[in-house]
């Protein structure tokens, strides 16, 4: 029989053995590996100075970049938008500085803002009893002449279609004469108000809407849902395709960090919507908000087409608007010529 002690000896030996090995084999390989850890070390530590120097130089330049828009503003919105209206409707969790400072463009464009429309959650809820209660709120809304779409055209997301069909005539129009009263359109906007589906606060304040306006700003949400083709996502696009369709030209905006993959701008821009209406996406900055104005400027020349503008690469193409002045479709209305959009 072997002896305890026997292989008590040879498991030390065992440890000796491999303690010798490691100390001999990093004794022999340490003025390499340090060596070479330390110029793998120099050169993170250099290409992270020369970021934080570039960083630097971006946000640097991004501040003069706001500081000369803003002084510009003056020159590049005077007049763009003289005798035209306004309205503002806003998703939830639209950023509240983003849609403040797109009002104080459009009344430096001279526009007049008849107020703002702000969509609630509930109104984007795909549940059974929300759908059937907006099918139901749009057909007993809805003003003669108004044909809403069969259900099976939209699928899901039909009753909030057919309201934004009818919200839609009842806060803006194209070119023309009214087609609806104040007072008609607050019983449209009132009824809707009145099951929670959107609050209505006037230009004055109040829960009035000043009129029906010529042209039309949506501001998405300020983060995105991470899917394009969410249901929310394709019910506020709806609601932008209807004011489009029903005014002399939208806008869909939102801030730089809530236009990204997974918005509503992303549903437009990468088609998943079925939809084109102009987009920008980096409305919070002063460049976008003059942007904002610029694009609904653009709409409003014979033949304009929607696009998408804005900070993202490959989203700020450079049409080149008409220099000559534009006749009024209407005789009380003289617009004037189209200023090149700005690019950020």
């Amino acid at each position: 029989m072997i002896d305890f002690r026997y292989h008590l000896v040879s498991i030390v030996a065992v440890f000796l053995a491999l303690a010798v090995g490691i100390i001999v084999g990093a004794s022999a390989l340490q003025p390499q590996v340090v060596s070479g850890l330390r110029a793998e070390s120099q050169l993170e530590k250099k290409t992270n100075e020369t970021l934080r120097t570039e960083l630097s130089q971006l946000n640097q330049q991004l501040g003069e970049d706001g500081l000369f828009a803003q002084a510009a503003s003056g020159y590049l919105l005077s007049h763009l938008l003289d005798g035209e209206q306004v309205v503002l409707v806003t998703a939830p969790g639209a950023d509240s500085q983003t849609v403040t400072g797109i009002t104080s463009a459009l009344h430096r464009a001279g526009a007049t803002v008849t107020g703002q429309v702000s969509l609630t959650a509930q109104f984007f809820d795909i549940s059974k009893t929300t759908e059937s209660n907006l099918i139901a709120l749009a057909r007993s809304l809805a003003p003669a002449g108004i044909s809403l779409p069969a259900a099976s055209a939209v699928g899901q997301i039909y009753g909030q279609q057919a309201a934004a069909e009818v919200i839609a005539v009842a806060v803006v129009r194209a070119d023309g004469p009214v087609t609806m009263t104040q007072q008609q359109s607050q019983a449209i906007l009132g009824g809707f108000g009145q099951q929670g589906f959107l609050q209505v606060t006037g230009a004055a304040g109040g829960t009035t809407l000043s009129g029906q306006a010529t042209l039309a700003v949506v501001v998405i949400p300020a983060t995105p849902s991470g899917n394009a083709s969410s249901q929310a996502n394709l019910a506020l696009v709806a609601v932008a395709h209807e004011l489009q369709r029903s005014s002399a030209g939208v806008v869909l905006a939102g801030s730089l960090p809530g236009s990204g993959t997974g918005s509503a701008i992303d549903a437009v821009t990468s088609g998943a919507a079925g939809v084109v209406v102009s987009t920008i996406d980096n409305a919070n900055t002063s460049t976008g908000q003059i942007m904002v104005v610029q694009a609904l400027r653009l709409l409003l020349d014979p033949g304009a087409s929607p696009a998408a503008y804005g900070a993202v690469p490959g989203a700020a193409p450079s049409p080149v608007p008409s220099t000559a002045p534009t006749p009024s479709p209407t005789p009380s209305v003289t617009r004037p010529a189209s200023k090149p959009l700005v690019k950020s």
